[in-house]
């Protein structure tokens, strides 16, 4: 108590402790704005512009239409470019500073990231700890590779569903739940946190007044903002005339993200995962794997992770700490398991591990190991690419190299995980926070 009485007088009150905080602070910011001028990843990045510029210039209506790009990515994100294209068209922007422009959004969510750290470190009294881990977080190279290289955005949703868990400690569901809403608007993998996004918006339900009134609040708010940020790009589908109209872009939603999910059916698209160990890379998920498909299995794999991670969050006591290992431990498990991966969908489990880094600093070893995975598996395909190569060989070696620390870093989550919260020793507890407390 008196250690933790200490470091809060020596926190708040050491102005020199301050001065280098927003000095540090600086030069990240200089450093994150500065690689973002590196070339982007060609592919992704010329649709980004593209698609950024049709936005600006015929607005939303025909854009997944007409406009003749294919285009299978959720609607929100495309606000972001199409804010960006107005921009680069009132200032008639090269493409180049077109590309930085769309980058710097998720830089922006990345600060934004860094902060919510910040806020639940303060709040578990676990400063210095904080500071550090929001620190590594901006700086971590498989997070700016992502983004200030790559010219990708995974991590705005990330932040999303970081800030989604932190609104449910302060016991705000409603916009916890409507936070979430947003995050798989933007990109669909989002919906992996479904199954805690529940059980944390239920947890504590009662069959009384008030909780009545907040589901049904929550779902007609819910309704409202779909509509709001779905109907604008809304195209009528093929049920359009056999369904009442107002249930048609809420189907709309669902044929747009089948069709994502189509559009690379392999049991690994370039992800260092078990299926690259098993040569599962670039083989249609559908193919037989020791008496059953990739998919199969994958889906088994999943349910199983899924099993194992609920009962860390229930033996944890669902603290946020608990909460936040959960959502690694999913986002984690997905990207290993599941068949269609990508080498970025790895991507927001980093922001997950850092939080929980703040509560137990053993967990720090994951974060590094994690961080390496989603550099590197960004980092080869992002070289390659260069010499017009997209696709990795099957039995590439350096691939399966870093498929196999993959591997490791995954059974180490696991373990970890166990030991935290299902078997905790001595060193394992993760005390000395009370998020009630204040």
């Amino acid at each position: 108590m008196a250690e933790t009485s200490f470091n809060s007088f020596y926190f708040r009150n050491n102005k020199h402790y301050y001065m280098r905080i927003i000095l540090s602070i600086s030069i990240i910011f200089v450093f994150r704005i500065l690689i973002s001028f590196i070339k982007p990843y060609g592919i992704d990045m010329s649709g980004y512009v593209a698609w950024s510029r049709y936005l600006a210039e015929y607005g939303p209506s025909q854009f997944y239409g007409t406009s003749g790009f294919h285009v299978v990515y959720a609607p929100f994100f495309q606000y972001f470019l199409w804010l960006t294209g107005e921009i680069a068209d009132k200032l008639s922007l090269t493409f180049g500073l077109h590309a930085f422009l769309i980058k710097l959004w998720s830089v922006l969510f990345e600060f934004i990231g860094a902060w919510l750290i910040l806020i639940v470190s303060e709040k578990a009294k676990k400063y210095g700890t904080g500071i550090l881990m929001a620190f590594l977080y901006l700086m971590n190279p498989g997070v700016f590779i992502n983004s200030s290289i790559w010219g990708q955005f995974d991590s705005i949703p990330a932040t999303m569903l970081l800030g989604v868990i932190i609104l449910f400690e302060y016991k705000k569901h409603n916009l916890a739940a409507l936070l979430y809403l947003v995050a798989v608007l933007t990109k669909p993998q989002s919906g992996l946190l479904l199954p805690v996004v529940l059980y944390l918006y239920f947890k504590d339900y009662k069959l009384d007044k008030k909780s009545l009134i907040r589901l049904a609040t929550g779902l007609v708010s819910g309704l409202i903002l779909y509509y709001a940020i779905v109907l604008p790009f809304y195209i009528p589908t093929k049920l359009a005339y056999r369904l009442p109209k107002f249930i048609d872009p809420l189907y709309w939603l669902f044929e747009l993200y089948f069709k994502s999910i189509q559009d690379y059916p392999f049991a690994t698209a370039n992800a260092f995962n078990i299926w690259f160990l098993l040569g599962g890379q670039i083989q249609h998920d559908t193919m037989p794997f020791l008496g059953l498909s990739y998919l199969a299995w994958g889906n088994i794999l999943m349910s199983a992770a899924l099993v194992y991670a609920f009962i860390c969050l229930i033996k944890g006591k669902a603290s946020i700490y608990t909460i936040a290992y959960f959502s690694y431990l999913v986002q984690f498990s997905a990207f290993f398991f599941m068949t269609k991966m990508h080498e970025r969908y790895l991507l927001p489990a980093i922001i997950f591990i850092a939080l929980a880094s703040v509560f137990e600093k053993k967990h720090m070893i994951l974060f590094a190991l994690v961080s390496f995975s989603v550099f590197i598996n960004h980092l080869y395909l992002y070289i390659i690419s260069f010499e017009r190569v997209y696709w990795l060989e099957r039995w590439d070696g350096l691939a399966l190299l870093f498929s196999f620390i993959t591997l490791l870093a995954y059974i180490l989550s696991v373990y970890q995980g166990y030991r935290a919260f299902i078997n905790p020793g001595k060193n394992w507890l993760g005390e000395g926070y009370d998020w009630e407390d204040k």
